[in-house]
């Protein structure tokens, strides 16, 4: 049997997936609606620098809104090795939402949210993680990846 993952950080950049020892069946560009992406995760690191925001999603106010992201099919037995990537359920707990294909089809997938008290307001990404995203540029709209290519980092 296999799962949905839905991937909203540099996970969406397919070479990065792989870097990390993931394996998927087929891929999809997708959108989940209500949602948005921040930058409000602390991150593990101690010695992360002052002001770094990891990426993170949350409810977009009065539910307005739409973010892309990419849902990975893959096998049932992956679900172990994306947890223990998120450290859930310390550092992220894991949803199930509905996501959109761009063929109009619903799909639930797995979701990593981090938990409320590893959150911070004020936080920004850095520049390392910008690069990072451009290799996930073919699965968001232009508009959507100007956006966060547009906002301030930390450094």
């Amino acid at each position: 049997m296999a799962i949905n993952f839905f991937a909203y950080d540099q996970l969406m950049d397919q070479e990065i997936m792989k870097s990390k020892g993931f394996e998927w069946i087929a891929d999809f560009a997708v959108t989940l609606s209500a949602y948005q992406l921040v930058f409000n995760k602390i991150p593990e690191e101690e010695d992360a620098p002052e002001g770094l925001g990891m990426p993170n999603i949350e409810p977009a106010p009065s539910n307005l809104g739409m973010m892309h992201g990419v849902m990975y099919e893959m096998k049932e037995g992956d679900l172990e090795k994306l947890d223990a990537y998120h450290k859930y359920p310390i550092e992220y707990q894991r949803k199930i939402l509905r996501v959109t294909r761009h063929d109009f089809t619903l799909v639930n997938a797995y979701v990593y949210l981090a938990h409320y008290d590893k959150t911070q307001q004020g936080l920004r990404p850095n520049k390392e993680f910008k690069k990072q995203f451009r290799g996930a540029r073919k699965n968001m709209q232009m508009l959507y990846f100007s956006r966060i290519m547009n906002l301030p980092t930390m450094d």
